[in-house]
């Protein structure tokens, strides 16, 4: 397992640029400068950072956004977690390949995205107002996925905070209402020559990182969970197979869809706000989210 997510670490530099300062805390726009391999696509890896004015070593909460990277949606969150004491990053997702390039060669995908973001790992190592020994993720959408499968590949994630995310993935992408889902789907099988239940099959045998299958190695007490029960982008039988996989962690289930999840946006906050403020603030301990050994790529 570990050995497909390995890759060399870097101690790579940022170049932050100030966007926007409030009472307690900066924002930063930042863009990692260089890159420790060949990378399949030629864009740099960019995020936003919310530094703490105060003097001190800071938590941190990675929040990773829904679909094209549209950074509004998690915004409310990163500030909320930032008024609390965290340092926070927001990483942009608008980089990647296409979503039908990423249909086509689902597993491709996903592995770049697992090494990109453990590249933002990387750096917040090199940070000394940052704890690295207490990270946090939160994704939803796209970014639960991706969230999901940093935190089954990395060690230094201390918990996670998924929203609307389910397995297998393969009945995800073909069974979802989202429109650009949909047309994706659509011309990956105009593409590939093949129809629904092709694609389906299709997908089976190219995704190796299931949320299914990474499930097992994640540990169960380190998630909250955040379901939709009238979702239909990520179908909530899905949701509730995934939650399963996971070992039934700590959930929050509420009664909307994908989109009008937003209402509930407050009680969001402050459920994952608490979640984070328990987990990362209990002694440092050697389990994280990850169950493999810190050093399961040496050598």
């Amino acid at each position: 397992m570990a050995a497909r997510y390995c890759y060399e670490r870097t101690a790579g530099s940022a170049t932050l640029t100030p966007l926007k300062q409030k009472a307690d805390w900066r924002i930063y726009d930042a863009e990692l400068s260089d890159a420790p391999e060949p990378q399949t696509d030629d864009t740099p890896i960019t995020f936003e950072y919310y530094e703490q004015r105060a003097a001190g070593i800071h938590p941190v909460i990675v929040v990773l956004p829904i679909l094209n990277g549209q950074k509004n949606v998690v915004r409310p969150f990163a500030s909320y977690f930032a008024k609390h004491g965290y340092a926070v990053v927001i990483v942009d997702t608008v980089q990647r390949n296409t979503l039908l390039d990423d249909l086509v060669e689902p597993e491709g995908a996903i592995r770049l995205s697992v090494r990109r973001h453990r590249r933002i790992l990387d750096w917040i190592e090199t940070r000394e107002e940052l704890d690295a020994s207490r990270i946090g993720l939160f994704g939803a959408s796209l970014g639960g996925f991706n969230a999901l499968f940093l935190a089954a590949t990395d060690t230094r994630i201390r918990a996670v905070a998924p929203a609307l995310v389910g397995g297998k993935l393969s009945e995800v992408l073909t069974q979802s209402t989202e429109r650009r889902i949909k047309n994706a789907v659509s011309q990956a099988r105009e593409a590939l020559s093949i129809d629904q239940e092709g694609m389906a099959s299709y997908l089976d045998r190219h995704i190796e990182t299931d949320p299914v299958m990474i499930a097992a190695y994640i540990n169960p007490g380190q998630v909250l969970m955040i379901l939709a029960k009238f979702d239909n982008a990520v179908p909530y039988a899905n949701q509730l197979r995934l939650h399963e996989a996971l070992g039934s962690p700590e959930a929050v289930v509420i009664p909307t869809g994908h989109a009008t999840a937003a209402a509930y946006l407050f009680y969001l906050r402050s459920k994952t706000l608490k979640f984070f403020d328990r987990k990362l603030g209990e002694e440092w301990q050697a389990t994280g989210t990850a169950s493999l050994p810190a050093n399961a790529c040496a050598g």
